[in-house]
């Protein structure tokens, strides 16, 4: 017993460190950033490569916060889905039937932020369980329809029981099923790599050099 103990311990350490190694951070950003800086953004309706259904309900709202908060003007997310709803625009999927351009005009803004989520799960096995949210974001100019900057990020926690409690720790772990703190840690360190906006307080002039970075 003691045996198959050591050996199911060891096959759930080789998992978690597998699923350590999968995260990471990627992104981009045009050279000429701050000298094409956009002032407003418009916050497009969530794709989903996940299967919650409900994955949009959550990031969009954290993202429009988000955005606000880096010092761009955010258009109200009522005031996207109902001109959206005029095009004939009900589902995020319809959202590139219009180009940047198209859409830029229609809503007035100088930039779109499209969001694609990745990851949205939680996975449990015996004593095992890890919860995983990851999604892909990108902003492109709604003049040109240059991509001015991009980011993934995932994150995932584990739960390892390694006894009776533990076990139990996990287990409850993997019930709960609450998704908003990752959603927050993958805005967040995604949006990290995006420069503040022109309203953000101490944003660099207009023209400043930065750099196109990548990580």
């Amino acid at each position: 017993m003691k045996k198959k103990n050591r050996f199911l311990l060891s096959f759930l350490l080789g998992l978690a460190a597998v699923a350590a190694g999968c995260a990471g951070a990627h992104y981009s950003l045009v050279p000429d950033y701050r000298g094409r800086i956009p002032r407003s953004i418009a916050i497009m309706p969530v794709l989903n490569e996940a299967v919650n259904l409900r994955v949009g309900e959550e990031f969009r709202p954290l993202l429009h916060q988000k955005v606000a908060l880096k010092g761009y003007e955010a258009l109200a997310l009522s005031t996207i889905d109902g001109r959206l709803l005029e095009k004939g625009i009900r589902e995020p999927g319809q959202v590139h039937s219009l180009t940047a351009q198209e859409l830029g005009k229609l809503l007035g803004t100088d930039a779109l932020l499209y969001t694609t989520v990745t990851e949205f799960n939680t996975a449990y096995l015996v004593a095992y369980s890890s919860i995983t949210v990851g999604a892909r974001f990108e902003l492109r100019d709604s003049r040109s329809g240059e991509k001015l900057w991009e980011s993934d990020h995932e994150v995932k926690e584990r739960k390892l029981g390694v006894d009776k409690s533990s076990a139990r720790d996990a287990a409850s772990f993997a019930a709960l099923r609450s998704y908003h703190p990752y959603i927050q840690q993958v805005i967040n360190a995604s949006f990290a790599t995006l420069p503040d906006g022109p309203n953000a307080p101490g944003a660099p002039s207009r023209g400043s050099v930065l750099p196109a970075g990548g990580k």
